[in-house]
């Protein structure tokens, strides 16, 4: 397997994103933040921080996934396990807005690869070249949850009412069955992502993106065809044209969203 990407934080805020890789196995983690207009409401409840559990999600990830025996939800599983009780001395991991994250994981063993998505990331298997098109894997649960309306300008004092409506609707279907479910504190999770396993023939590259990485598509500004050429061309420039769209609507008007620019993280996959 080989691996080029980039992540890259929203400007002037610590990277909440991750992407890791070792061997034959890649790792790409979202952090879940928060509206910007809430950013100094919530409080995790940990002393550690997001960034601080996607690292360490993630080393857990390589080390678990890089066993062939073992099945991705199994290695998921024992990652929350063991981070979680990295921290729960200390800290408060009852709260709900406990460190959490999103989870995409693109395995190769021999002739095929392993895929495992939670949450709404993506993995996007480019299979033009075969003939057969694009498959886009993401968990959309989280969709049913957000509240209906015409877009509010991020700096309208009405923003942060509906922002904090939508985030006790997430909070009270997080983690829990019919609703939706990312990596947090319980390992049941993994039980709940996405998964496969596809033969390596015939597929020309794999993408693993963030929903940061993937907002021109969300915009209407790329297909899904044009944002894979993009991303096997230059991951970077991927981000640099995101940014640029993100600049031009401010208030997020145009092209409606929690914040104006967010995390984001790309990863594109080829193989022997």
């Amino acid at each position: 397997m080989r691996v080029t990407g980039v992540s890259e934080p929203r400007p002037g805020k610590p990277n909440e994103d991750l992407l890791a890789h070792r061997g034959d196995v890649v790792v790409v983690l979202d952090g879940c933040g928060v509206p910007d207009s809430l950013g100094g409401e919530v409080r995790r409840g940990c002393r550690h921080g997001v960034p601080w559990y996607v690292r360490s999600l993630a080393a857990e990830l390589l080390a678990r996934a890089g066993n062939p025996a073992e099945t991705l939800p199994d290695a998921l599983a024992g990652a929350i396990e063991t981070v979680t009780a990295a921290h729960r001395d200390g800290c408060d991991l009852s709260n709900v807005d406990t460190p959490a994250c999103t989870v995409t994981m693109l395995r190769q063993r021999d002739d095929v690869l392993d895929h495992l998505v939670l949450s709404d990331s993506s993995v996007v298997f480019d299979r033009r070249g075969a003939g057969h098109g694009i498959e886009v894997v993401c968990d959309e649960r989280i969709a049913a949850v957000r509240l209906p309306g015409p877009p509010i300008a991020l700096d309208s004092p009405a923003r942060a009412e509906r922002d904090r409506a939508g985030s006790a609707a997430r909070s009270a279907q997080l983690n829990r069955p019919g609703g939706f479910w990312v990596a947090a504190t319980d390992p049941a999770a993994a039980r709940e992502a996405l998964t496969g396993t596809t033969p390596v023939t015939g597929i020309d590259g794999v993408l693993l993106a963030t929903d940061g990485a993937t907002r021109l598509v969300e915009f209407g500004e790329l297909s899904w065809p044009a944002l894979l050429d993009l991303a096997a061309a230059d991951p970077a420039e991927l981000v640099r044209r995101t940014r640029a769209a993100e600049g031009a609507d401010p208030t997020a008007i145009r092209f409606p969203r929690g914040k104006q620019y967010d995390d984001a993280t790309a990863a594109w996959c080829t193989f022997d």
